[in-house]
């Protein structure tokens, strides 16, 4: 239910027992003694008329005009309410459920709060619970005073009384029957947590539509006034204590939960969002920064290649194919480097560097990083120090970077040593090797396979041929290793190298293979399906059988006889 605010008089004053009283309950003229709720001055009743030419209402004897008068009788009306029914219907909750009608016990009236500094309209307590309940007229709860709130941990309910008329019934119907026109500063019921993608990600995709929005990223990292890194995950943040300060910007900000649940940092000053990718840049420096002068050590993963440990005994070794490549973890602290500077500018440097990290007095084996966080990047061009590049896109990465080696993701290491004396297992080898397979039936099978699988096989295997290069794809290797079965004389299905088979267009356009045969001599309309062996109407395809021979000299292929 909606209500529209139509009515400018004030028809409600503080008596002299500072109760609310109606302008029709009180004498005519100076002699109702009733003051003003706002600025608390004497007041004229003005009731001496049938009402049908102006309302009766109450005017400032002084004749001033108390633009806060309604606004205070409003105020001064709810919490009566309030303190008369001890109800309080609460707003829908984040989750979806309907509010529920809150009985209180007692209800306490502008009670100041030494904790947070601030005086709530109304507290109202219920078993060894309490909720603070404010009244929105023409200010709401701003920013900081919410943060203050969240940070202390209060539950808490604005109501806006912009809907309500200046009528004791409308208002208490408002406030214990109506669910719409108020909001939870915060709900003890809601379970912050880290959100998804609503947290990481500038964009977000609306769940019922394919439509894509630009949402700014949401900051969990400040500056305290001390220029102290907080996260706001981890920390203990305290607006009642504290200032926080935008990493950015440098702007004041408060904190405050998204609509998913999740402690957030916004500015005080709503109108200011500062750059995201710059939000980014510093942040990721900060980061590193806190992370160096305060952790025990430093860890990066360094990518490098190590070849197959089974390199001098096997046969299908290739030095440039069987490498794999594997982080190698390096703690900085341990090799001696001991300094990080944000900002650093060397001398031959044109620009500063966003962190370097070296050993105490020396910039030989300095270590420069460079954060690239979308139009937030400097290049940085140098032959003379090894360079870490890190990517930075959402704040997702930044927990990484505050929780994980340096490398863990989206990170290019420049100028770093890449070959390893250490060798890796076969079976971390990314080799892919293709490998044909004929069984006792004369069916066969190819594909690739990790070269650590290559001495699988199944019990009806009788001959597999591993190919080690000269071909590329499975078919190639398909009618190669037919054409060698042919030429051996073995029990195998030879239609893919037959004359007779034939490519036509079947039903929708889709390719189909066919024997040519199949109407004259009843062999398998579709023979790949079925596999035929020793079919008396095979006839090799002597362009198949001339290509492949021209390509024997470049073919170098494995043949293991199985069961033989």
């Amino acid at each position: 239910m909606k209500h529209r605010n139509s009515q400018p008089y004030l028809t409600y004053a503080l008596n002299k027992e500072g109760d609310l009283v109606h302008i029709d309950s009180v004498p005519n003229g100076n002699e109702c003694e009733c003051f003003c709720p706002h600025c608390k001055s004497e007041l004229c009743a003005k009731n001496g008329g049938s009402g049908l030419k102006m309302v009766h209402h109450f005017a400032h004897i002084n004749g001033a005009d108390c633009v806060g008068a309604v606004e205070s009788a409003l105020h001064k009306m709810a919490k009566d309410v309030i303190k008369e029914t001890l109800s309080l219907q609460l707003p829908d909750r984040l989750d979806g459920s309907r509010g529920e009608l809150l009985k209180f016990d007692n209800i306490e009236v502008e009670y100041y709060d030494k904790e947070t500094n601030l005086r709530p309209d109304c507290i109202g307590y219920y078993g060894d619970k309490k909720i603070w309940i404010e009244f929105k007229r023409t200010h709401a709860v701003d920013t900081k005073k919410k943060g203050k709130i969240i940070s202390a941990k209060i539950d808490c309910v604005e109501l806006d009384l912009n809907v309500c008329t200046l009528d004791p019934d409308v208002v208490r119907n408002f406030i214990i029957n109506e669910t719409q026109n108020r909001i939870w500063i915060r709900d003890c019921e809601l379970k912050t947590r880290m959100s998804g993608h609503m947290l990481g990600y500038g964009t977000y995709l609306d769940r019922y539509s394919d439509y894509y929005e630009y949402r700014h990223i949401e900051r969990v990292f400040a500056k305290d006034e001390n220029g102290i890194l907080i996260n706001l995950l981890d920390d203990k943040v305290d607006m009642n204590i504290h200032n926080y300060y935008c990493l950015a910007c440098g702007k004041e900000l408060t904190i405050d939960i998204n609509e998913l649940g999740t402690y957030i940092f916004v500015h005080v000053d709503g109108n200011v969002h500062c750059n995201d990718d710059l939000y980014l840049h510093e942040a990721a420096k900060d980061i590193l920064h806190h992370k160096f002068i305060t952790s025990d050590d430093f860890k990066i993963l360094v990518p490098q290649y190590q070849n197959c440990a089974e390199k001098t005994c096997c046969a299908l070794f290739q030095s440039e194919l069987c490498t794999t490549g594997k982080s190698i973890t390096y703690d900085l602290k341990q090799h001696g480097y001991t300094e990080c500077f944000k900002d650093y500018k060397f001398q031959d440097f044109k620009f500063k560097c966003d962190l370097v990290i070296k050993t105490a007095n020396s910039n030989k084996n300095a270590i420069l990083i460079s954060i690239n966080a979308g139009a937030c990047h400097v290049d940085i061009d140098t032959k003379e120090y090894r360079v870490i590049d890190i990517e930075v896109s959402n704040s997702h990465q930044l927990l990484s970077l505050l929780n994980e080696p340096i490398g863990h993701f989206h990170s290019s290491f420049i100028n770093f040593k890449r070959k390893n004396e250490k060798t890796a297992s076969r079976s971390e080898m990314d080799r892919q090797i293709l490998k044909f397979s004929l069984f006792s039936s004369g069916k066969y099978h190819i594909d690739t396979v990790s070269c650590d699988k290559l001495n699988e096989h199944k019990y009806s295997t009788v001959l597999e041929y591993i190919f080690i290069e000269g071909v590329d794809n499975k078919y190639d290797a398909k009618l190669y290793s037919l054409l060698r079965c042919y030429e051996q004389k073995r029990k195998v299905c030879f239609c893919e190298i037959c004359w007779f088979i034939a490519k036509t267009n079947g039903f929708y356009g889709v390719s189909e293979t066919i024997c040519k045969r199949y109407k004259t001599k009843g062999t398998p309309h579709y023979p790949l399906e079925v596999m035929p062996v020793n079919c008396p109407y095979f006839k090799i395809n002597k362009e198949i059988e001339s290509e492949l021979k021209l390509n024997y000299e470049d073919i170098v292929v494995n043949e293991n006889k199985i069961h033989e």
